[in-house]
C-alpha cells in the first residue's frame, strides 16, 4: 500500500526570527525525506527567506509555496468581550507622571533627585518618515494575548506581489520588528491570495475555544466572503486549518473546526504548524525563544512552544493522530488530502532570468529602450557619462534583444 501523500502548507524557518528553529534547506532536505509532494513557508511577517526556500526547493525536486503568517491588530468581526484582542496592561507609572498629578502649590520649581542631574530631552514633533513614536517590546508576552494570527498562500504571481505590497505597507505602518496589519489593509491585498485560518491563535479558533460559536461563524464566513469561494480546492480562497500537536483539547478542536466547516459548506486542510524540522530540533527552538524573551530556560515558563510535535512531518504520521469512523476523522483524511492538492494549485516564478525594468515616463514617440540609448549617446558625446560610442552601440543592440 502506497503511502498517504501530503504537503505541508505551515511551515517557519529561521527566518521567523527567533521563532523558527531550522534553515530553509534543511526543511527542504527533511521532506524530500519524508516524500512531500510540496512544502510551504509561511514565515512571521515577513518574506525574507522566500528565494533561499525556493532556490533549495527547486534544486531538490520539491514543489514550493510560498507564504506569510501574519498578526492582525483588530478582529474580523466586533469582539466586545476582548475574546480575540486581550486588553493591554496598564502602562506603569512614572515617577515623572505622578509629579504631574500634583497641584501647583506641591510642585517644586526644582524638583530632583539627590545625586541624579536632570537630563532635559529635546522634543521633536515628528520621528523621521512621519510616523508616531511607538515603542514595541514583546518581550515577555506570550503568542496568545497577541493579535490574532493568519496565514496567506500565494496562489499566483498576482498572489505573489499581493504579499510583498502587503508586508511592505504593514512594515511602513509599524516599527522596527513589528509591522502592522490590520483588516482595512489585508482588505486591500486579496488578490491571487489563499487564507488559512490559522493555528491555536488564529481568531476562529479562539473563538472556538472560548464557546464563542456564533463568533467563530462569524470569522468563517467573513474570509470566506472575502478571499472568495469556489466550487472546490483549486478555486476556494478560504480553508479551515485543522491541527493536532496531542495538546489535552486538540481531539475537540478538530471536531468543532470540522462541524462549523461543514456547516458553512467550507473546505478544511491539515497542517502541523511546523517550527523545526526535526524533532530533536525542540531544544533548540526552546533556546531561541528564550533568547527572544530575554529569559533563561529555568524561567521561560508558559513562553515556551507548550508541545513538542511541531516538526515537519509525513502523511503517514498524520493520519494515525485522528482515527475512527466519526466526522472529525472523516475531516482530518479529507483535510491531507486537500494540503495536496492545494500545493500542486499554488505555482509562482520569481523570474530570477527576467529582466525587470521599472516604470519610466518618457517623450512621446519613444520607448523606455530607445530613450536611454539617446540619453546615453548625449552623455558620451559631451562627456558627461564614462560610455563612448562603442560602448553606447554595444548596448543598444543588447537593449534591442531584450526588447525583442
Amino acid at each position: 500500500m502506497a503511502p498517504t501523500p501530503y504537503a505541508e502548507l505551515h511551515c517557519h524557518t529561521n527566518f521567523s526570527f527567533l521563532d523558527g528553529a531550522s534553515a530553509p534547506d534543511d526543511l527542504v532536505e527533511r521532506a524530500v525525506e519524508l516524500g512531500l509532494t510540496g512544502l510551504a513557508v509561511t514565515d512571521h511577517a515577513g518574506l525574507y527567506g522566500a528565494v533561499r526556500f525556493v532556490s533549495a526547493a527547486e534544486a531538490a525536486g520539491l514543489h514550493p509555496v510560498i507564504g506569510l503568517e501574519i498578526e492582525l491588530l483588530d478582529p474580523a468581526v466586533p469582539d466586545p468581550g476582548g475574546i480575540v484582542i486581550p486588553a493591554r496592561r496598564p502602562r506603569r507609572r512614572q515617577p515623572a507622571d505622578r509629579a504631574t498629578d500634583r497641584s501647583p502649590s506641591e510642585t517644586a520649581p526644582f524638583d530632583a533627585t539627590e545625586g541624579l542631574p536632570a537630563r532635559p530631552r529635546p522634543t521633536r514633533i515628528r520621528l523621521p518618515g512621519h510616523r508616531p513614536a511607538v515603542k514595541e517590546d514583546l518581550r515577555g508576552i506570550g503568542e496568545g494575548v497577541r493579535g490574532p494570527h493568519l496565514v496567506l498562500l500565494a496562489r499566483s504571481q498576482v498572489g505573489w506581489r499581493s504579499l510583498c505590497r502587503l508586508v511592505s505597507r504593514a512594515n511602513m505602518a509599524g516599527t522596527k520588528g513589528v509591522p502592522r496589519f490590520s483588516q482595512a489593509l489585508l482588505a486591500e491585498h486579496t488578490e491571487g491570495l489563499v487564507a488559512l485560518s490559522g493555528c491555536r491563535d488564529g481568531e476562529l479558533v479562539r473563538r472556538l475555544r472560548t464557546g464563542d460559536l456564533a463568533g467563530a461563524r462569524a470569522v468563517a464566513e467573513r474570509y470566506a466572503a472575502l478571499f472568495g469561494r469556489g466550487e472546490g480546492t483549486a478555486t476556494s480562497g478560504f480553508f479551515i486549518e485543522l491541527s493536532h500537536h496531542l495538546l489535552p483539547d486538540d481531539d475537540w478542536l478538530v471536531t468543532e473546526s470540522a462541524v462549523l466547516a461543514g456547516g458553512l459548506g467550507l473546505p478544511v486542510v491539515v497542517t502541523n504548524d511546523v517550527h523545526y524540522a526535526r524533532a530533536e530540533d525542540r531544544e533548540l527552538a526552546d533556546v531561541l525563544g528564550a533568547i527572544r524573551h530575554g529569559r533563561s530556560l529555568d524561567t521561560l515558563g508558559d513562553l515556551r512552544r507548550p508541545d513538542g510535535e511541531s516538526y515537519l512531518k509525513s502523511g503517514p504520521e498524520l493520519e494515525g493522530l485522528v482515527v475512527g469512523e466519526d466526522r472529525a476523522a472523516a475531516a482530518w483524511a479529507a483535510g491531507i488530502a486537500t494540503a495536496v492538492e492545494l500545493a500542486a494549485s499554488c505555482s509562482v516564478d520569481l523570474g530570477f532570468e527576467q529582466y525587470r525594468f521599472p516604470g519610466f515616463a518618457v517623450p512621446g514617440g519613444e520607448t523606455p529602450f530607445s530613450y536611454l540609448v539617446e540619453l546615453c549617446q548625449a552623455g558620451a558625446r559631451k562627456r558627461y557619462h564614462p560610455l563612448t560610442p562603442p560602448v553606447v552601440k554595444q548596448l543598444a543592440h543588447e537593449l534591442d534583444v531584450i526588447q525583442g
